[in-house]
């Protein structure tokens, strides 16, 4: 039998106001984490996670790249649980992106003082010639839920 062990989302935006500060070319922004409280789990450890974030790269005369990284952890060097990326359209027609994202962590170990984080980075790249502002739209959640077998 499956339990739930804990769900957590955090909300950057509900997508009413540009956020700031505005993505770095090329540089790792948070823009998610949650911790979940992992108390008397079972044999295996397992988490579920979806988010959203919306991009625009209309002011910009090339295409950008734009890529989310999910990690175990406070901080991007530690385990790397899930990566995807897409090409950001500079044109007006196809921006902003919007990009959601499913994915899932396996066999996770037991943390030893039960708490269990993921953060959530993205990192928009684009030609380093131009310049942009304003290009983090939201809105920007990130949701997970962890489970156990009993």
């Amino acid at each position: 039998m499956v339990k739930t062990l804990d769900a957590r989302t955090s909300q950057g935006s509900n997508g009413l106001n540009n956020l700031t500060p505005s993505f770095t070319n090329g540089v790792p922004q948070l823009f998610a984490q949650v911790g979940l409280q992992v108390s008397n789990p079972g044999m295996f450890i397992r988490t579920f996670f979806s988010g959203i974030i919306e991009v625009t790269a209309n002011q910009l005369p090339v295409n950008g790249n734009f890529v989310i990284e999910v990690y175990r952890g406070l901080s991007s060097s530690q385990q790397l649980v899930y990566r995807a990326g897409t090409i950001v359209l500079a044109n007006e027609f196809f921006s902003p992106c919007v990009f959601s994202f499913t994915g899932s962590d396996y066999n996770v170990p037991p943390p030893e003082n039960g708490q269990l984080i993921y953060s959530a980075y993205a990192t928009f790249t684009y030609n380093p010639s131009f310049s942009v502002n304003n290009v983090r739209l939201g809105p920007e959640s990130f949701n997970a839920t962890v489970y156990s077998d009993d």
